[in-house]
């Protein structure tokens, strides 16, 4: 902005020097009039300049802010996902799942650092707001693909009590099943084993379970 200023000062001093030189050497009025359209051009770009400036000052502003109102939005989904994955009481949470949860905590961090740095470098805010919003939309899904596997998983294994009595082929899907959701954590392998043992005995309670719980859902609340 001091650069434009300076230039603009100067380009009013040729402008005083070239009238001031008419009345002094009688220049050629072709001449003085090529002198003032030089000039006059020049004030245009520099014009151009202060509004091209301004736009990209307005534009820092907004992005400065909405980053800032972005990344507390998601530090507080973050604080929401814990809370709401706490609540289920799972035996273990899945590495796969830890490893999404810390990646978008980490950049959370690292944009909360970016806006507080003494000078925000905006692209990279910019940058780091695009990342983040990625990893929390991928965190979102992922929370609610994981409750659902392990909720169907325990109400399908409760289910197959009725048949575990008498079926040695339920029976061994529900030890199988049962290991893998209290040891391995890995809940959608679990939710197979149990669903298709159930499939042989009784077609469409897989469905069944599914729609109930897709109609009863808990969200999360942010």
């Amino acid at each position: 902005m001091k650069e434009l200023e300076a230039e603009l000062t100067a380009q009013e001093l040729v402008v005083e020097d070239a009238l001031k030189d008419t009345s002094e050497t009688q220049k050629a009025y072709s001449i003085l009039q090529e002198e003032l359209e030089a000039i006059e051009e020049r004030l245009k770009e520099i014009e151009d300049d202060q509004i091209a400036l301004s736009e990209t000052l307005s534009k820092i502003e907004k992005d400065d802010t909405n980053a800032r109102q972005k990344v507390n939005i998601y530090a507080n989904r973050l604080h929401a996902i814990k809370r709401y994955m706490d609540k289920r009481n799972l035996p273990g949470i899945p590495q796969s799942f830890l490893t999404i949860f810390f990646t978008a905590s980490d950049n959370t961090e690292a944009l909360l650092a970016e806006l507080e740095g003494r000078r925000v470098n905006i692209e990279n805010a910019n940058r780091l707001l695009d990342i983040l919003t990625n990893d929390m939309t991928e965190l979102e899904e992922e929370t609610y693909k994981l409750v659902q596997y392990a909720t169907l998983t325990e109400q399908l294994l409760q289910y197959s009590n009725r048949y575990r009595s008498f079926d040695d082929h339920v029976q061994a899907a529900f030890d199988e099943a049962l290991y893998i959701f209290e040891k391995e954590y890995d809940y959608p392998a679990s939710f197979k084993v149990i669903s298709e043992a159930l499939e042989t005995v009784e077609p469409g309670v897989t469905e069944r379970f599914v729609t109930s719980f897709e109609k009863t859902r808990e969200s999360i609340r942010f």
